[in-house]
């Protein structure tokens, strides 16, 4: 039987059918549509998180790194490091280059001449002294770290205070960023909105029902079993083919084409 010869009622059926699967298809696009912009808000807010941490762990390391580094000595924003041994930076720093030893020089054809010469570098503070030993070769070298220690020192103050102030304020960045969840919430709710909005589906789904109880039985009868044969005739195609798939993949892998 032609579309065109089909009963009213299969006709009327198919079409309530049709809405139904649209309503179906409409709602579930709207959902997965409103997943999406949750998962995107999601990961905003995580990036956003992350940025803001970023920024403060990037504070804590610029302020946590050498400055400069002579003979062992590590000089940081705060305090300057040799081995174990650590001193707190103050305004009131000082520092004394000494040098050790001498140069010899013994008479023609006495011997050769020897340089025991070495540098001390003491820095001191109210909160101690610490001392570095270098070549007396490095002394220009020596003159320079002095020079940063005591600039540094004279500036640690300041840089100690800005240091807390940035800190404070990228960790209430971070706490913001944290908190800041309205894009979250905003898709959170269409969402909600998205998923209760079932009207048009049960719209469809009572007119279909409607349909059928107004259909013959058997008419309704002989409708579901054709479906069920359109079905059937589908899958057998369709395993029909996978096994034509196999068939010829085994056939490749034993070496069959040539």
């Amino acid at each position: 039987m032609s579309r065109n010869r089909e009963p009213a009622e299969i006709i009327r059926l198919r079409e309530a059918e049709r809405a139904l699967s649209a309503a179906q298809s409409a709602y579930s696009q709207r959902v997965k549509q409103g997943e999406k912009q949750l998962k995107q808000a999601q990961k905003a807010h995580e990036r956003a998180v992350e940025s803001a941490k970023s920024e403060l762990e990037g504070e804590k390391e610029a302020f946590q790194a050498p400055i400069d580094s002579f003979e062992g000595a590590v000089l940081y924003r705060t305090r300057l490091d040799f081995g174990q041994a650590s001193l707190k930076l103050d305004p009131a720093l000082g520092c004394e280059i000494e040098m050790r030893g001498g140069l010899y020089t013994p008479p023609s054809g006495e011997g050769e001449a020897k340089d025991t010469r070495s540098l001390d570098l003491h820095f001191y503070s109210p909160s101690g002294q610490l001392d570095v030993s270098a070549p007396y070769a490095k002394e220009k070298e020596a003159h320079e770290f002095a020079g940063k220690v005591y600039a540094a020192a004279k500036d640690c103050i300041r840089a100690e205070e800005e240091y807390q102030k940035n800190v404070a304020l990228l960790t209430k960045g971070v706490d913001e960023a944290m908190a800041n969840t309205h894009a979250i919430d905003v898709a959170q709710s269409s969402l909600a909105q998205d998923k209760s909005s079932t009207q048009s589906v049960e719209a469809a789904e009572a007119y279909l029902e409607k349909v059928k109880q107004e259909t013959p039985k058997e008419m309704l009868k002989s409708y579901k079993r054709g479906k069920a044969q359109k079905k059937l005739v589908t899958w057998s195609v369709v395993i029909i083919l996978c096994v034509i798939v196999v068939a010829l993949l085994i056939t490749w892998a034993s070496g069959g084409f040539k």
